[in-house]
């Protein structure tokens, strides 16, 4: 194996290791709406918004985490009338 090759195969396997990483880390940063999309919260826009502009400084992030884990969700009409 050349010394050209082994660099080759060294800079492929950080741009997929970045390139997965970057997904892993967007996937972590949507993480608020993605659990409050899931569970039908109330107050998705709110949190939607605190996510996008607050996210960054991993207060805002924490905060909207926690409140789309509340349980200010919608009823479910799993229980039949009559």
């Amino acid at each position: 194996m050349g010394f050209e090759t082994f660099f080759s195969i060294m800079i492929m396997f950080m741009f997929f290791g970045l390139a997965i990483g970057g997904f892993i880390a967007l996937a972590l940063y949507f993480l608020p709406i993605l659990i409050a999309a899931a569970r039908k919260h109330n107050q998705i826009l709110p949190i939607t918004l605190i996510t996008i502009f607050l996210g960054w400084t991993f207060l805002g992030w924490l905060v909207a985490t926690i409140w789309s884990l509340s349980s200010d969700v919608e009823k479910s009409n799993t229980a039949q009338e009559g």
